[in-house]
């Protein structure tokens, strides 16, 4: 018998858990960065450009290493030759024996011959040491390109999700003046039917009604392309956006932000003149000779014999050993490059100047339009306090219109345009609202700092 008690009880766990599992997410502002951040590809893209540079770094590093080159050869050939020995390189095989063979011997032999050369520039002048500073900056550059990505995207994903509250705001606005008009077209309709109006209050107020419905209509269908929009940068589709903080700005707090010079735009084109400095330098030691420790092996076997004669067959070739060492200092000076150095070092301060500009004009652009901003923040604020009185006074005009409507005080004309008026105030408040978001976005990018619209939209609903 317990046993068919459990049942039901256990069904009714399994059944609220599917039910919470369908339930849409609440997703705050915040969390829409954390899941773009994860899933973008032009993030991940530059991410693997910081990967790419710091492999071209390491490679960079990598040649203040001795350079070793390894060669082993095993052949079989005539020997006809003058008797000497050096060091041979890759691409020439070295000959030794006798001019001419003694009597019936092969004139054929075989040989075997490997070598290590080592090349080591211990001292060039500054050159390596410049080269690996400039694939740091470069590092340097793909990271600071990686974080202006992200501020892009978290510009991209706040406008995105403020549409959808936008597209929502006005769908509500439009759910109000249809209740509006719906109301006024039932009045008309027993009013109408009392014979205290004419028929044709009903015809106009059924006019208005379509239109409402229309515009209702207009904004469900925006509203729905502003969450598949949203899915570009946030791949969910069962998600809910808390709209109640979208027309919720009184106690927001503005303050004038600065530019940081850690900013990211600024450091991507600062780490590009710093790379073009590097460049400069490396160009102006090219004129200098480079220092290096040389040194090599090398191993030959012969099927000659020390006394001239000549064993046949390939083995023979593993015999007869000479083995070898040779070290010593070389100096690697192209003094030809000098005049070339010197046109590339001027080439690289021309360079250097453009990026300079750059970054300069960066900078202007950026604190102008930030102190540009700033103002507009200062007086849309301003407006949208006006615009919430405007909207409250007009719904204190529409109750009492609508009262002396139905007394027979006024006809349906007055009452319609005094709800037109009504309509229009609570749109001009969604605008002004939507464009102080829009402002604080870009004032966010500019100054690097999202922390108001993180504050204001994180919050639980």
């Amino acid at each position: 018998m317990k046993y068919f008690l459990q049942l039901p009880c256990l069904l009714g766990i399994l059944f609220s858990m599917q039910l919470k599992a369908q339930q849409p997410d609440t997703l705050s502002l915040k969390q829409a960065w954390d899941q773009a951040y994860k899933t973008y590809p032009a993030l991940a893209g530059q991410q693997a450009l910081i990967g790419e540079y710091q492999m071209r770094k390491q490679e960079v590093q990598s040649h203040s290493l001795p350079q070793l080159q390894f060669q082993l050869q095993n052949s079989f050939g005539t020997f006809a030759g003058s008797t000497g020995a050096f060091f041979p390189v890759p691409g020439v095989f070295n000959v030794t024996g006798n001019a001419v063979p003694n009597g019936t011997q092969p004139k054929t032999a075989a040989n075997t011959f490997g070598s290590v050369l080592m090349d080591w520039k211990v001292f060039e002048f500054g050159k390596q040491h410049n080269a690996i500073k400039g694939a740091n900056y470069q590092v340097e550059a793909a990271k600071s390109s990686y974080n202006a990505t992200q501020i892009s995207l978290q510009v991209k994903v706040s406008r995105l999700y403020f549409d959808v509250m936008y597209s929502n705001a006005n769908l509500d606005w439009t759910d109000r003046n249809l209740n509006r008009v719906k109301e006024i077209l039932e009045l008309t309709k027993s009013l109408t039917q009392a014979g205290l109006k004419p028929g044709a209050d009903t015809l106009l107020a059924s006019s208005s009604y379509a239109q409402a419905k229309a515009y209702q209509n207009e904004w469900r269908g925006k509203y729905n392309a502003s969450r598949v929009n949203f899915t570009e940068v946030v791949p969910q589709n069962n998600f809910v956006i808390p709209h109640q903080y979208f027309m919720s700005s009184k106690n927001l707090e503005v303050i004038a932000d600065t530019i940081s010079a850690d900013h990211p735009y600024l450091q991507v084109l600062n780490n590009q003149v710093l790379y073009e400095q590097t460049q400069k330098d490396i160009a102006a030691r090219k004129a200098l000779p480079s220092l290096s420790i040389l040194g090599g092996l090398s191993s030959r076997g012969t099927g000659i014999n020390v006394d001239g004669t000549i064993e046949s067959g390939i083995a023979s070739g593993y015999r007869n050993y000479a083995n070898n060492y040779l070290v010593g200092v070389g100096l690697s000076w192209n003094i030809s490059g000098a005049f070339t150095s010197s046109l590339e070092k001027k080439r690289v301060e021309k360079t250097i100047q453009v990026q300079q500009a750059k970054y300069e004009q960066q900078k202007l652009q950026m604190n102008t339009s930030l102190n540009a901003v700033t103002t507009r923040i200062v007086q849309q604020k301003q407006q949208i306090e006006q615009s919430h009185i405007a909207v409250n006074t007009a719904k204190e005009a529409y109750t009492l219109y609508l009262s002396r409507y139905e007394s027979g005080l006024i006809n349906l004309t007055e009452l319609l345009q005094i709800q037109s008026i009504l309509q229009k105030a609570e749109k001009e408040a969604i605008e002004a609202q939507e464009v102080l978001w829009d402002l604080l976005i870009t004032q966010s990018e500019i100054s690097g700092d999202f922390n108001i619209l993180s504050n204001q939209f994180n919050q639980k609903p």
